[in-house]
């Protein structure tokens, strides 16, 4: 009896390796044709997926004023336009239309100059420049996401960029 429990132990881990490879073996022999079929069967999946649509253009929600007891809020009206100030007892005055700007990381002052001066935001890049180093934040413009009234003073653009984007 301790022979085959000797046996046993010691050759336990070779046992359950052959157990293992039987098992295998027998599955793979009983499987044979549906492996092999797989190569037809991923191709006939392919060609009879649908194509790739094209992305969706998404309007945004229309939303009421806030504040509307005459205070100073912020109104959103239609689409993406956003007025800021006192609001009125009726319809919103004039909304600007307001331009979204995106800023990496680790950009320099040059690109970003033309990403405003593209938008229309800045006549030129040296009015970006002049208006960057009026504020003194030439190191303090932050990467994100900027959403930007079109009628923003350049004053108010690069108090924009300096805090923390979306």
């Amino acid at each position: 009896m301790n022979k085959l429990k000797d046996f046993i132990y010691d050759k336990s881990d070779i046992l359950v390796a052959l157990l293992i490879l039987a098992l295998a073996g027998t599955v793979i022999f009983y499987r044979i044709d549906t492996i092999l079929a797989y190569p037809e069967t991923f191709s006939a999946e392919a060609t009879s997926i649908a194509p790739v649509q094209e992305p969706v253009q998404y309007e945004y929600p229309t939303m009421s004023a806030v504040g509307g007891d005459g205070a100073s809020g912020t109104a959103v009206t239609s689409g993406t336009s956003v007025a800021t100030g006192a609001a009125t007892t009726g319809s919103a005055a004039e909304t600007p239309e307001l331009i979204s700007i995106y800023i990496n990381y680790g950009e320099s002052l040059r690109v970003i100059s033309e990403k405003f001066v593209a938008a229309g935001l800045f006549e030129s890049t040296d009015a970006f420049f002049s208006a960057v180093d009026a504020a003194n934040a030439g190191t303090t413009i932050k990467a994100g996401n900027f959403i930007i009234p079109a009628d923003a003073t350049p004053e108010e653009v690069i108090e924009i960029i300096t805090k923390p984007g979306l």
